[in-house]
């Protein structure tokens, strides 16, 4: 918890004056490593100030018994709910599967989801190759889904662009890994207009 707190102190230093805050919001038990990898991630493309919060539980009404995973929906739900208001959008991270509705299926599972122009998004490392592929690749993966999920809260849509970090990854890993990690100049305008 230390080593969380020196770098919400360091990231405060380092983009004062910044007066856009992302919250970085564990759910459930999320490994230190993996938030070193989502600051790494946030502070490579959004020019914010990036602050961590305490742990908190999985809220159980997301829970999905059938699947046994939890609804993405209601994630974000809670997120807008226990989110700080002093953040301009919060990021939730999470080990566990998690899904949501997408024709023709009731019950998808997915990488992560965000409201368009929204507060919140949430991002699940479980599909994500943990232990399974390199480490360097794991960590690629979980940067380009956290960016790619906080674009859509700053209003950017699935880009038709291929290899930009806001293509529609239709849940295939292999598109998320063909992707470059960062936006293409249309997308990449529209941020910069946003964020400054």
């Amino acid at each position: 918890m230390r080593t969380i707190v020196v770098i919400a102190l360091i990231v405060s230093l380092c983009c004062a004056g910044t007066n856009v805050i992302i919250g970085v919001q564990p759910l459930g038990d999320v490994p230190e490593e993996f938030l070193h990898v989502v600051f790494q991630g946030i502070d490579s493309v959004y020019n914010a100030r990036v602050v961590f919060a305490g742990p908190i539980e999985m809220p159980q009404e997301a829970f999905y018994e059938p699947r046994t995973r939890y609804r993405a929906e209601k994630l974000l739900d809670h997120l807008n709910a226990c989110g700080d208001s002093a953040w301009t959008k919060v990021v939730g991270i999470t080990t566990h599967d998690i899904s949501t509705t997408k024709e023709p299926y009731d019950d998808w599972g997915i990488f992560g989801l965000a409201g368009l122009g929204g507060y919140s998004c949430v991002v699940s490392t479980y599909r994500l190759g943990y232990g399974k592929v390199a480490q360097k690749k794991f960590n690629e993966r979980l940067i380009k889904v956290v960016n790619h999920e906080l674009g859509h809260t700053f209003g950017l849509d699935h880009c038709s662009t291929k290899t930009c970090l806001m293509e529609d990854a239709k849940g295939m890993m292999k598109t998320v890994d063909g992707e470059t990690g960062v936006f293409c100049p249309q997308c990449r305008r529209f941020l910069l207009d946003l964020l400054k």
